[in-house]
């Protein structure tokens, strides 16, 4: 199952609050495979759940995944990096 870092739990806390997303609703991530085999994920927060997503937490912070998502993304982290212009999320191997 993904995996949230700590920095990333915070990142997605306050970016909620930077943007003035209401607490009821949730950081998901959606997207699915290219014909390329590349996979595009999209974060989005949103007001009602979907039964079928699966959800990772950390420190609090939940994030739901898409079904389409879950076996792709089921052995990384999603973390944060400085890119010198902001934070960006990025995925990271488990274990690395």
């Amino acid at each position: 199952m993904l995996k949230l870092s700590d920095n990333a739990a915070a990142a997605l806390e306050n970016l909620r609050q930077a943007e003035g997303i209401p607490e009821s609703h949730d950081a998901r991530l959606t997207g699915g495979a290219q014909p390329s085999g590349d996979i595009v994920v999209r974060l989005e927060f949103v007001e009602n759940r979907d039964q079928e997503d699966a959800v990772a937490e950390q420190a609090g912070t939940e994030i739901l995944v898409d079904p389409e998502l879950a076996e792709p993304l089921s052995d990384v982290v999603l973390d944060v990096e400085d890119t010198g212009e902001g934070l960006s999320f990025i995925f990271i191997p488990q274990g690395a």
